[in-house]
């Protein structure tokens, strides 16, 4: 796990040298080493920082490069097959001078390009030099796990881990876009490819793009894991589809597990962090260590996750919080976001527990909701989609009739589910979306009026590459828009920068191709076995206490709707007010969301995603 940047200029040498700037703007993602490499030309500049997790010592620095000089990587992430890939290059002829995994993969893209990356599993970030060819080639790992971002220019390209890096170095203005503001309003995240930094992008997942020096630009996708919801079944019988997924689950865990140093666990004591433990004991892993957060509300999980920690012979560590200290930690947080969110205060603080103990990686239960079917929405969507269906002919008659006895939080979002064609996508916004697509015209200020149409065709076309796809099934639509927009745009993003803030590599072995194309696409013709995630924790080796399994899902969260009413008010109406007072949102909508939220009228992440969006773009 590390931090990567680079540059690479059309004509003439890269000046200034942003090399310095950009290695201190990660060096939290990587205090390991700081290795830069420059073309003879210096008209190409790799940097990278590291968090030393497989092969730490001197063999495994990088920037690294092939003997002859013609390949030269930067590269984030882990690639948990390398053993095996090593084994296959080395049948072919190659030669290898260290045991690291990047290595692996620098000589698997310098014989085979970078369609090859299909094979890879696990999570990565890369930037890799072709010296004969005079391009380079950027790739995501096909969740995007690992972040990477791009700002291109006619006769430069330069990219990052972060954003922020690129802003420090100079090498990007800190311009605010429209379509990332209004993208938040829409989502509570800001949907990638965009971002809240003009003229800066996020690399698509699952592909890679070529820059060349002769002006020469390629954009190709290696994998598609929209393509997993709409192969066929297979026909298994609910038995076989057990067998199979409960053998697949292990796997992962075990393959993400390879590391040469130790590995704990985030431990909410929910069903997918306590199956991650039962698995990482069935491996054979002996004095693992669980982490948790601790507060003052009848919310708090830490009791359950002791009861599991306890139950497997883990050591479990607790980092007590209350309000206070995370108003006085805001700031900080917010400096450490690449992106506005909703989320990612609970990854930062479960971080600095694991951080505080000396342990450089952990394996988190993020995904397994999304390939489990743990959400709510899998019951929702599917069931309120074919009610319409079967209802097309009274629609005009009910929708008003309805909208009329419902809640007021309610309203706008029926409102819009009715008004759409039955389409996935649009009752998914309806389920996630922060504001509805009226609301949200009815908010928006002047700096968003001004350039309403072409910001909002911008943001309409990332939308449409995150809903993207087909399944055979309603559920299967579900888990495809849960894992491409909810888990790929927010919660590994989140994850990604929390943890880094703190130098610690999290590891989501349920964000796994290889266990995704065993559970799907015939989980969805058992949907029975989505229910309290029944294919996940009825398969496990090692079964499960009753305290992760028989509770209601709750989350691994923190009580904002208790906290944004006392010692975070002041941050919240703060963020608000500067968003009126920039123009990003009109004058009236502070106070009106706020007594909205008082009399339960809208859902407390109103209030809190519009001071954190005023707060962040307060600090750019």
């Amino acid at each position: 796990m590390c931090g990567i940047a680079g540059v690479v200029r059309q004509n003439g040498a890269i000046t200034p040298d942003p090399s310095v700037a950009l290695g201190a703007a990660l060096a939290h993602r990587g205090p390991d080493g700081h290795g830069v490499w420059r073309s003879p030309g210096r008209d190409v500049l790799l940097v990278h920082r590291r968090l030393a997790i497989i092969d730490p010592g001197p063999s495994g620095a990088q920037p690294m490069s092939t003997v002859d000089g013609r390949h030269t990587v930067v590269f984030n992430g882990e690639v948990y097959n390398y053993r095996e890939l090593r084994r296959s290059l080395e049948a072919r002829g190659e030669q290898f001078a260290t045991g690291s995994d990047t290595e692996v993969l620098l000589r698997l893209l310098a014989c085979d390009g970078p369609a090859a990356l299909a094979q890879v599993r696990g999570m990565f970030a890369l930037g890799w030099w072709d010296a004969e060819a005079r391009a380079l080639v950027l790739a995501r790992d096909r969740f995007g796990i690992k972040p990477l971002y791009v700002a291109a220019g006619d006769r430069s390209i330069a990219f990052a881990s972060e954003v922020h890096a690129l802003v420090a170095s100079g090498l990007v203005e800190p311009t605010i876009d429209p379509a990332g503001v209004l993208g938040f309003l829409a989502w509570g995240t800001v949907p990638p490819s965009l971002t809240c930094v003009a003229g800066v992008e996020s690399v698509p997942p699952g592909s890679w793009m070529r820059w060349s020096q002769d002006g020469g630009r390629v954009q190709q996708p290696f994998a598609d894991i929209a393509g997993v919801y709409a192969r066929p079944m297979s026909g298994c019988t609910e038995g076989e589809l057990r067998e199979r997924v409960g053998r697949a689950v292990q796997q992962s865990v075990a393959a993400h597990l390879v590391a040469d140093v130790p590995v704990g666990i985030f431990l909410s004591g929910g069903i997918d962090s306590s199956a991650i433990l039962s698995a990482a004991v069935e491996a054979g892993v002996s004095g693992l260590n669980t982490y948790t957060v601790r507060f003052d509300d009848r919310s708090s999980e830490h009791e359950y996750a002791r009861r599991v920690a306890s139950a497997f012979g883990a050591t479990h560590h607790e980092l007590v919080l209350d309000p206070s200290r995370i108003a006085a930690d805001l700031p900080r947080i917010l400096a450490r976001l690449d992106q506005p969110t909703l989320d990612a205060v609970n990854a930062y603080y479960v971080s600095a527990a694991v951080a505080e103990t000396g342990i450089k990686a952990v394996l988190s239960g993020t995904g397994g909701d999304e390939l489990f079917g743990g959400y709510p929405s899998f019951r929702r969507l599917p069931t309120a989609l074919r009610m319409k269906r079967r209802l097309q002919p009274f629609v005009p008659a009910i929708g008003p009739a309805v909208s009329a006895v419902l809640p007021e939080r309610l309203t706008p979002r029926w409102q819009h589910f009715m008004a759409e064609n039955g389409r996935p996508d649009a009752a998914y916004r309806a389920q996630r979306g922060l504001f509805m697509p009226a609301e949200v015209e009815q908010i928006a200020g002047p700096a968003l009026r001004d350039r309403w149409v072409p910001t909002a065709e911008r943001v309409a076309a990332a939308e449409s590459a995150l809903f993207a796809g087909a399944s055979n099934t309603l559920e299967g639509d579900v888990a495809r828009l849960e894992t491409r927009v909810y888990l790929g745009s927010q919660l590994l993003r989140d994850l990604d920068a929390m943890s880094m803030a703190h130098a610690l590599e999290v590891r989501v072995p349920f964000v796994d191709h290889v266990l995704l194309d065993a559970v799907w696409p015939d989980l969805g013709a058992h949907p029975s076995l989505m229910r309290n995630k029944r294919l996940l924790h009825e398969t496990l080796a090692r079964p499960l206490p009753r305290e992760a399994i028989d509770r209601p899902k709750q989350g691994f969260t923190l009580p904002f709707a208790t906290w944004i009413g006392g010692e975070l008010q002041p941050f919240v109406r703060s963020g608000m007010a500067h968003l009126v007072d920039t123009g990003w949102i009109a004058p009236g909508v502070p106070d009106a969301t706020w007594r909205a939220w008082q009399r339960g009228a809208v859902h407390w992440s109103r209030p809190w995603a519009l001071g954190v969006l005023g707060e962040f773009l307060r600090q750019m």
